[in-house]
């Protein structure tokens, strides 16, 4: 077996011109710019060096993930930063807000981001939001669908601006920092579905170095979205972390608006250096590009587990990953079914290298949204997540099939042609 290479030397993490590659030694410097100088959306195209992560921990299901994110943000001393795409009124949600509420009333710095699409924090759950506001949590909000916005957290009177920069990108980022020290990433909101069992998801929780990959990604969508961090916060925001004696090499890869998309190379150089096992965890399976790169790893001997839900809630996306089903099964793949909403996104090769976050294989996510994942090297790390999700999801699973009757056959095949924009 080929050795792997360091995280950082691999092409995925190679940057191009008018990319800002990001290193250990000048993260500190890219922070005070930020802080102190006007953000703009071409700033937040980061490229990040191989850092490393003290531990690393995976959580699966809500109702597992939950509380000790929750537990986090309660021993919190100085900041707690979310950056979340759905973040709603309900038993969860408001148990969170409970927790932002009183960190914020403790003095400690509480800033969020959300996407207008995914929160509505100024239609439905406009309560939530004005609650938290009234507290002293700073919110600032992703707006893809409005020409002119806002700028600066809700509740202020900020400057009404040009937003053309977030037009058709959506914040489908789902993270969170806690005294620059605590970093989570996984594809659940902060919504009852994830707690529930409707939704099936997953998160991990990393502390070490690579979490100042994340306050550093947050910091710089704060201040483009109109934030304000002060210079004399951010030796608390970045402060210095201990690889741990058991270091796992680990980056942070940031999909923003652009040509830069770290998050889709890396996942197709994964999926093209397989060489003995493959599992992807999905829920939207729909780019033509990605599908031929995993029938590819089958062909070529891998053994390769596709899970996805058995009854997706996008059914225009299901309907087009369901038109490779014949040539995936041909090519060996299996493909697993899960029986409630799988929502988690992830990928681990040869059972030492993992990508996990918000990315799903659909054009929107992989082309034009904003994404966050976390890649790591380890074996231990692949091992608790095949013991803690793929495992599992293996023995209740169904067998994907070949669409059967030509009426199924034809509308998966229209959505397959149009899979460039669902």
């Amino acid at each position: 077996m080929a050795a792997v290479a360091p995280l950082a030397q691999q092409p995925a993490a190679q940057a191009p011109r008018g990319v800002t590659h990001v290193d250990a030694g000048d993260l500190r410097y890219r922070a005070e710019r930020f802080a102190r100088e006007p953000v703009e959306r071409s700033a937040l195209a980061l490229s990040f060096a191989e850092s490393t992560a003290s531990s690393v921990e995976v959580h699966v299901e809500g109702r597992n993930f939950y509380p000790p994110m929750l537990a986090d943000i309660a021993a919190a001393q100085s900041s707690v930063h979310i950056n979340q795409f759905g973040f709603r009124p309900g038993a969860v949600g408001d148990r969170f807000a409970d927790a932002l509420v009183a960190k914020a009333e403790e003095g400690v710095h509480v800033r969020l981001v959300v996407d207008r699409q995914g929160s509505d924090p100024e239609g439905g759950a406009r309560e939530l939001y004005e609650r938290l506001s009234a507290a002293g949590v700073e919110v600032c909000v992703t707006r893809a669908t409005q020409a002119r916005a806002q700028a600066g957290p809700l509740g202020r009177t900020g400057a009404t601006r040009w937003n053309l920069g977030a037009l058709g990108h959506v914040d489908h980022r789902k993270a969170a920092v806690v005294d620059g020290r605590v970093g989570w990433i996984g594809g659940a909101g902060i919504e009852d579905h994830f707690q529930d069992g409707r939704f099936h998801d997953l998160f991990v929780r990393v502390d070490g170095p690579v979490v100042a990959q994340l306050q550093l990604v947050f910091l710089a969508s704060f201040r483009w979205l109109g934030g304000v961090v002060p210079v004399g916060e951010l030796d608390a925001l970045f402060p210095e972390l201990e690889a741990g004696a058991d270091p796992v090499p680990a980056v942070v890869l940031h999909n923003a608006p652009g040509r830069f998309r770290p998050i889709t190379a890396a996942i197709a150089q994964l999926l093209d250096d397989a060489e003995r096992t493959l599992d992807v965890v999905n829920p939207y399976v729909t780019d033509r590009g990605m599908i031929r790169r995993i029938e590819r790893a089958a062909r070529r001997g891998v053994t390769v587990r596709l899970f996805v839900p058995e009854n997706a809630n996008n059914w225009a996306c299901a309907a087009a990953q369901q038109f490779h089903h014949d040539t995936l099964l041909d090519a060996g793949v299996r493909i697993l079914q899960y029986p409630t909403m799988l929502h988690a996104k992830a990928f681990v090769r040869d059972g030492e290298d993992v990508i996990v976050g918000t990315c799903n294989l659909e054009a929107w996510s992989l082309k034009r949204f904003f994404e966050i994942d976390v890649r790591l090297r380890s074996r231990a790390v692949a091992d608790a997540f095949e013991e803690r999700f793929s495992a599992p999801a293996e023995t209740v699973a169904t067998p994907g099939r070949v669409l059967q009757g030509g009426k199924a056959r034809t509308k998966a095949r229209a959505f397959a042609a149009i899979s460039p924009f669902l």
